[in-house]
């Protein structure tokens, strides 16, 4: 997903300067914020409808208006959804030195369960250790167990277990992550946006650009949950590059925050200029 697809556009922006608000947006307001990133009327209003169609938004009429908002359920959960999100990337450290470990046994004739099994085994950060059996550092036992469950895989176990060192046979994380991909992944983000900060921190950004930048960035940088096991510093090599690209993200994201909400205020206050002023904005310090 790129950063200006125009669904998850929608979601970021409201995630990030609507918190936790009950009151719907305007869909003209909506439609003006996406024309911030290129995006159609047409493309913005397509969004909107498949968000709602997908429970994902709520949908008001006063009139001939349409406003969209974010269903109560997802502002119940949304106080631990950013905590989780602001703090990704944080090196973790005390790691207990045990893993959580599937194993299963799938027949040939259910091959497509052993494929859906094995992807979300993936989404949940775990590893391909040999044959069938993935693990990860973390404790993810009720995750692993709620997923055999619900795949009906029978012959399925889940164990919290330490590695024990062979003579001769040494264990490498990297033979079960693919930390070298991940490596260059991070090195990358660091040579596009690192020279950004220079520019930000001197106050070299309208107020638009502003808002873009900070929606992009983040929404790059988030995009490595989808690759990264999240390991415990313990595990990583020396010299891992993960802080100091969470540092050149997080740079970038909190020093744009109030330019970048003065903006969304702006646009959202062209259409209504009360709701724009309940706007507000979160930096990596409420994690």
């Amino acid at each position: 997903m790129t950063s200006r697809e125009p669904q998850y556009l929608i979601v970021t922006l409201l995630g990030d300067y609507w918190f936790r608000r009950s009151e719907q947006i305007p869909s003209a307001a909506i439609v003006a914020l996406l024309a911030e990133f290129g995006i159609t009327e047409s493309g913005a209003r397509q969004a909107m409808r498949r968000l709602h169609k997908r429970g994902l938004l709520t949908q008001g009429k006063s009139g001939r208006t349409t406003s969209y908002g974010a269903p109560e359920r997802m502002s119940e959960s949304a106080q631990a959804t950013m905590r989780r999100v602001l703090r990704f990337g944080l090196d973790i450290t005390g790691w207990d030195g045990l893993w959580t470990v599937v194993t299963f046994s799938i027949p040939e004739p259910a091959r497509d369960v052993r494929r859906v099994l094995r992807t979300r085994l993936r989404d949940l950060g775990f590893g391909l250790l040999n044959d069938a059996n993935w693990i990860t550092p973390h404790d993810r036992t009720r995750q692993a167990v709620e997923l055999l469950d619900a795949l009906q895989v029978a012959d399925g176990s889940v164990l919290r277990a330490s590695m024990v060192a062979r003579p001769g046979r040494p264990f490498s994380v990297a033979d079960v992550f693919d930390l070298a991909t991940l490596e260059r992944r991070y090195l990358d983000f660091i040579a596009r946006h690192e020279p950004k900060v220079q520019q930000v921190l001197a106050g070299d950004v309208t107020a638009r650009d502003a808002l873009v930048m900070r929606t992009e960035i983040m929404t790059e940088w988030l995009q490595f949950r989808q690759f990264d096991p999240d390991l415990p510093v313990e595990l990583l090599p020396d010299g891992w590059p993960r802080a100091r690209a969470r540092e050149v993200a997080f740079r970038i994201y909190d020093e744009l925050g109030v330019a970048a909400e003065a903006r969304f205020r702006q646009v959202l206050g062209a259409v209504d200029r009360d709701l724009a002023e309940l706007s507000s904005h979160h930096t990596s310090r409420d994690a």
